[in-house]
């Protein structure tokens, strides 16, 4: 069969029929059957023979097509066997050649491996021979100039030092050498006395004319002679000479402010802030000459470095020792004055101002620390790369900038005039040299010079291990900067001085607040008891009462208060909110814990300082409910323990007041606490559990002073009722007052109502006044359904009795407690039994909701009936 004919076409099929997916044979069998199936359809006869012969057709085809199916297979494999075979042959060939050529190359690699380590070992001893040649010639050189200083000739060396730079260098290194020699030699011969003289003599010399040659170049700006020096002392003696030259020769040191004594300094400084001492006022600014300090000492530093690193061969270590005389000398100099100054006024005075005084430090010892990170590490770094390399260390670190930059003398003047001007705006002399650049705009534009002239140090530092995201982190100097704040800070902040005092002055301040209270109180102790509470409520109506609105009651945490939330603190209060519970007083102190706490993260360190604000608020808390909230609301108690006077309704004040002091320490507690202490370490567990405990105190007094106070109400509505008079159920028939007024015990305990009514909706919340609200009403309630049984009611009297009983409901009404409306809705329609005809009495008490009391609970109200007896009235319901 061909392969490029379709075997379809044979059979009468479809083209392409054979080469579908799917092969069924029921369907070729109607495929081939196709025009058999059809004709004898068409004539409605089926004749077998057509399809016999269509089929045995097909047949003969798919048996031929199968046996030339099978030769061409048996073909196709004994062709796939030969290439098989061939592959194998190949692959075989190629895997002998490869391994042919690996042991050519490791033979080669081997003999190669060789001849280096050959060649190494013989540079390895040539640089050996060079290096003992060149010892030989420099230990020559030395025993000649050895042999001529001891013949007290120098000509040789000033010949070289008449070289220029490179003969000083090697004068400089050769004079070290000698003075090596004589000191390894000090008990040589009398004969090597004169060479050690001269040797002396010589280097003395030496030493002095580079220093004054780079004295004389750093006050003309000779940036080049001052290299040049630096390099040759630096090489002669480790370069301790010339940074100790070039420090004491320093602008920094020699200015006038530095002259001055400090302690005029400190107390024309400390007299500018106001208010330092006291805790109403805000902390003040940081003090302006320490301010100014620093900043000339950021300029400083960032104009001295474009020199440094030109002149000094070791630019960091003259950093180290500049900064390191800077803070020793001129900051620890004038931060003692100040904090004496500060310490002897007052203990507020001296944590604000060492405070202060710390955050500024630290301010300039980051600024610090971000130049050294961004500007001198990358420096130094490239210094080293270069050293290593054996380039020119000194023309890879030149940076921009003019040659006058060494000889900037700089000077305090015009910070000097700068607070001359805030002291004195008027003073004409004190407005002058206003187009003077500004020393720190200065400072700014020499660090982008800097930056600028060092653009490819961060990519060379990362040849030696640092990459570019380390040098905008951490520098060089990072821990020496942070030692030198460190250090200046230590005698006051170590072994607990700073807690001690800190603690002492929020004792002392809390104590100040409370002043008034204890005063109040103390005055109240010659007092009665009930002019006292009524003192000291009348504050708190002014006071707490206008302070914004808060919560309170029976559960002071429960729910929040009715007129306001907790903000209300911030309201103003009359100056003679004194002797108990006051919002502004709270405010007070929690400002002043809040300062505390400030302090506390500002100078401690970040292992210390949870537990110090910890321990700042332990003892806050403390302060807080035994000298304040807890003496407050014990006089509350003991004014509501007697029970001859009326309970005065602005005790609610006095609860609103205590429930806005817990609200608030729990805001203070979560945003000025818990940041600082974090979650769920022992240090918050054991302030959390402080700080519930003062709350769950503070709620269980006010439970039990509104307890108390719905006694009192209970036994002071009792007493009123108990001044009825017999005769007021039985007026006069011409008696209209009393219709239209009603009797005097309803007009007082009506208005006793109201004003409960009103406390309560003014200071607790809407769970606190339905209870104290409902207990008041449902005692009331009880009382008047006994009161009522006592008295005989006249015609007239019912009239009388149904007012007050209006009166009651009214005022009950106005609690909004629908229970207690229903019940007073009873006892309307009980005033009515003294109203209505006698005959109307039965449908009265079957047919209302009088049907649903007890029979002798109307029974003994009917009884109350003058007429009960004369109308049957008696003998009809006492059946």
């Amino acid at each position: 069969m061909a392969a490029s004919s379709d075997p379809s076409s044979e059979f009468g099929l479809p083209e392409g029929y054979f080469a579908q997916s799917t092969f069924v044979a029921d369907d070729f069998v109607e495929e081939i059957s196709r025009a058999d199936l059809d004709f004898s359809r068409k004539h409605a006869t089926f004749e077998p023979k057509p399809f016999v012969r269509t089929f045995e057709r097909a047949l003969d085809k798919l048996l031929s097509a199968h046996g030339e199916l099978g030769a061409t297979i048996a073909q196709l494999e004994r062709a796939a066997d030969t290439s098989a075979s061939d592959h194998r042959k190949k692959m075989a060939r190629l895997k002998q050649t490869f391994g042919t050529v690996g042991s050519s190359f490791e033979r080669l690699e081997t003999q190669i491996s060789e001849v280096s380590s050959n060649t190494i070992r013989i540079g390895e001893q040539l640089d050996t021979v060079a290096k003992e040649k060149e010892r030989a010639e420099a230990i020559k050189e030395l025993v000649e100039f050895y042999a001529e200083l001891n013949e007290g000739n120098t000509r040789h060396l000033d010949a070289l030092l008449e070289g220029g730079a490179e003969g000083m260098l090697k004068v400089a290194h050769t004079l070290r050498r000698l003075n090596t020699i004589v000191m390894d030699n000090e008990y040589s011969a009398p004969t090597d006395a004169a060479a050690k003289r001269q040797i002396e003599i010589y280097s003395e010399n030496f030493e002095k004319s580079m220093l004054s040659t780079f004295v004389t170049a750093y006050r003309d700006g000779d940036v080049h002679s001052m290299g040049v020096a630096a390099r040759a002392l630096d090489a002669f003696n480790g370069g301790v000479s010339v940074v100790k030259a070039y420090i004491n020769q320093h602008p920094f040191f020699l200015s006038s402010m530095v002259d001055q004594a400090h302690d005029s300094i400190a107390e024309a400084s400390y007299q500018a802030m106001d208010g330092v001492s006291d805790i109403a006022s805000r902390p003040p600014p940081p003090d302006r000459w320490l301010v100014q300090l620093y900043s000339d000492t950021r300029s400083v530093m960032f104009k001295d470095w474009a020199i440094i690193s030109k002149v000094f061969p070791r630019p960091i270590d003259l950093m180290q020792q500049l900064l390191k005389r800077v803070f020793e000398q001129t900051i620890q100099a004038y931060l003692e004055t100040l904090l004496s100054r500060a310490e002897s006024q007052s203990k507020l005075a001296f944590l604000r101002v060492l405070a202060t005084a710390h955050q500024e430090t630290r301010r300039l010892v980051e600024d610090l620390q971000k130049f050294d990170a961004e500007t001198i590490t990358p420096a130094v770094m490239v210094l080293e790369t270069a050293r290593r390399s054996g380039n020119n260390p000194q023309g890879l670190l030149d940076m921009p900038g003019d040659a006058q930059t060494a000889s900037a003398q700089f000077s305090r003047s015009r910070s000097k005039k700068n607070l001359a001007r805030a002291d004195n705006p008027g003073d004409p002399a004190a407005i002058d040299d206003d187009d003077e650049l500004d020393d720190e705009d200065a400072a700014r534009e020499r660090l982008g010079e800097a930056r600028s002239g060092v653009s490819s140090a961060v990519a060379i530092a990362a040849l030696i291990g640092r990459s570019e995201g380390d040098n905008a982190g951490v520098g060089l100097l990072h821990g020496f900067l942070n030692r030198c704040c460190d250090d200046l800070f230590e005698s006051y902040t170590a072994g607990g001085n700073y807690m001690s005092t800190e603690q002492a002055h929020l004792k002392d301040a809390c104590r100040q607040i409370l002043v008034p209270f204890a005063r109040a109180r103390t005055e109240r102790q010659g007092t009665s008891r009930g002019k006292a509470l009524l003192g000291m409520l009348s504050s708190v109506t002014g006071g707490a009462g206008a302070s914004g609105g808060g919560s309170g009651g029976t559960s002071a945490g429960a729910d929040g208060g009715g007129g306001g939330d907790g903000g209300g603190a911030s309201g103003s209060e009359p100056a003679e909110f004194e002797g108990s519970i006051s919002t502004q007083t709270m405010s007070m102190m929690l400002q002043v814990h809040a300062e505390a706490i400030a302090r506390a993260i500002e100078l401690e360190s970040d292992v210390a300082a949870p537990e110090s604000v910890s321990a700042l608020t332990a003892l806050f808390i403390t302060t807080l409910g035994d000298n304040y909230v807890f003496p407050a609301l014990e006089d509350v108690l003991e004014s509501l323990q007697d029970l001859r006077q009326e309970p005065d309704v602005r005790t609610f004040d006095v609860v609103r007041a205590a429930n806005i002091v817990v609200r608030l320490l729990q805001v203070h507690f979560q945003q000025t606490i818990v940041p600082f202490v974090g979650n769920g370490n022992y240090i918050y567990r054991d302030i959390v559990a402080e700080k519930n405990q003062l709350m769950s105190r503070v709620e269980l007094n006010l439970n039990l002073i509104m307890n108390k106070f719905v006694g009192a109400c209970k036994q002071w509505i009792g007493g009123l009722l108990g001044k009825q008079r017999k005769g007021d159920f039985r007026p006069a028939e011409d008696d209209f007052t009393a219709f239209e007024a009603g009797t005097q015990p309803c007009r007082q305990c009506t208005e006793f109502l109201r004003r409960v009514e009103q406390g309560c909706r003014q200071n607790l919340g809407p769970e606190n006044q339905e209870r104290v609200l409902a207990e008041v009403g449902s005692a009331l309630h009880a009382m008047l359904m006994e009161h009522l049984r006592k008295f005989v009611v006249s015609v007239a009297g019912g009239l009388v009795l149904a007012k007050d009983v209006s009166r009651y409901r009214e005022a009950i009404g106005a609690f909004g407690i629908a229970a207690l409306s229903d019940k007073f809705a009873v006892l309307q329609d009980i005033s009515n039994i003294f109203l209505v005809q006698p005959a109307a009495l039965k449908s009265l008490l079957d047919e209302g909701p009088l049907s649903r009391l007890d029979r002798a609970t109307l029974q003994a109200f009917v009884q109350m009936r003058e007429d009960s007896r004369s109308s049957g009235l008696a003998k009809q319901f006492g059946a």
